[in-house]
């Protein structure tokens, strides 16, 4: 499949304590960080200064592990294929090579015909907090309208 993307038929994220999680990972170590500058402001010494350098590189890293891990994580399904976006990378696959799909606890599984899984994390369930069946019985609706076309 090429870099050309078809129409968007819909894009599920992981759920909603799962995205609140990146957003915390993201956003309070930054705003510790940011506390952390301001007091340089009043105690101007070193000690202070490599507080504050501490303080932002591990905002840093806290907000990329936020969004990496959590926050990009999505399932496209466009008129062209399958699109997931997982924390370890991101897989296309076009419809015509999907011979099922199921669910289990990792998330939606697109099987193909030489017995390859394509695993979409978008759609996992976190201890039964996030009913994943909902969601996926939206995304089955998609998928069998496309491979029967």
């Amino acid at each position: 499949m090429d870099n050309t993307r078809g129409t968007v038929l819909g894009v599920w994220q992981l759920g909603l304590y799962r995205r609140a999680a990146g957003y915390a990972f993201a956003g309070l170590p930054g705003v510790g960080a940011a506390t952390t500058w301001l007091k340089l402001l009043t105690h101007s010494d070193l000690s202070h200064l490599a507080l504050a350098g501490e303080a932002t590189a591990i905002a840093i890293g806290a907000g990329l592990f936020g969004w990496w891990g959590l926050l990009r994580v999505r399932l496209e399904l466009t008129t062209d294929g399958i699109v997931t976006v997982n924390p370890w990378g991101t897989q296309r696959l076009p419809w015509s090579s999907v011979s099922a799909v199921s669910l289990n606890g990792s998330g939606a599984q697109f099987h193909t015909p030489d017995g390859f899984k394509y695993i979409s994390s978008a759609l996992s369930d976190l201890g039964g907090l996030e009913p994943q069946e909902d969601r996926f019985a939206e995304v089955l609706a998609i998928v069998r309208t496309q491979l029967h076309k």
